[in-house]
């Protein structure tokens, strides 16, 4: 009898396989499919990777930026030199022999500004007045009929031009202790496409421009 109820009690812990083979308790994954998923969840490889590729549009917009910038200082503070030491020539009204001032004045402006530059693109134009204080003004002018417009008569033409002009100064570089504006202006063009059209005009060019005022020397006209 003791051998009979052995044999039952061990049938009785038996219990048949389930379907779909063996699942972890409470019918949550299979053993080897939660082992799987754990070390998918626990996996750093290629972290590094996804990481590079979202810091590194950032960190390469920052480096052209900074290279595009620089390069723009740089040809600002050369072109503001050039112009300050070539207007104090010009003051002088001097002029190489069997070259124009105006020729003399530019050739001094490419000597220093070096090989930054095309000497093409290179714009310089002067304006001079007769006192520091008229420099950017408009001539004055009464708008006697009150219509707006600054008519024969209604104005005090100061420069001798004949017309009515908003800013009163003269092109040219003046006479003896005239004083006169040199301004200097270059299209630096922009090296990167990307920063091309950030801070590129229409033709992707950075301008440039320099100015210098100074009081033409009594030297004989």
């Amino acid at each position: 009898m003791k051998a009979a109820k052995v044999i039952v009690r061990s049938a009785a812990r038996r219990e048949p396989p389930r379907e779909g083979g063996s699942r972890s308790e409470g019918g949550g994954l299979p053993p080897f499919k939660h082992a799987v998923l754990t070390k998918f969840l626990r996996a750093s490889e290629g972290v590094s990777a996804i990481e590079f590729a979202v810091v590194a549009p950032v960190l390469l917009l920052l480096i052209f930026g900074v290279v595009e910038f620089a390069t723009i200082m740089l040809v600002a503070n050369i072109m503001e030199n050039a112009t300050s030491i070539s207007s104090r020539l010009g003051k002088t009204g001097y002029a190489v022999s069997g070259k124009s001032r105006t020729e003399t004045i530019r050739d001094s402006v490419i000597d220093r500004a070096g090989n930054l530059i095309d000497p093409a693109k290179l714009t310089i134009t002067s304006k001079y007045y007769e006192q520091f204080d008229q420099i950017g003004d408009a001539e004055p002018w009464n708008d006697a009929n009150h219509n707006g417009l600054a008519e024969t008569g209604e104005y005090n033409d100061i420069n001798g031009n004949g017309q009515y002009d908003a800013d009163m100064g003269l092109a040219g570089y003046g006479n003896a202790e005239d004083i006169v504006v040199y301004t200097i202006a270059y299209p630096w063009g922009i090296m990167t496409p990307i920063m091309r059209e950030i801070i590129g005009n229409a033709q992707g060019d950075f301008p440039i421009t320099a100015r210098a005022v100074v009081k033409n020397e009594p030297y004989d006209d």
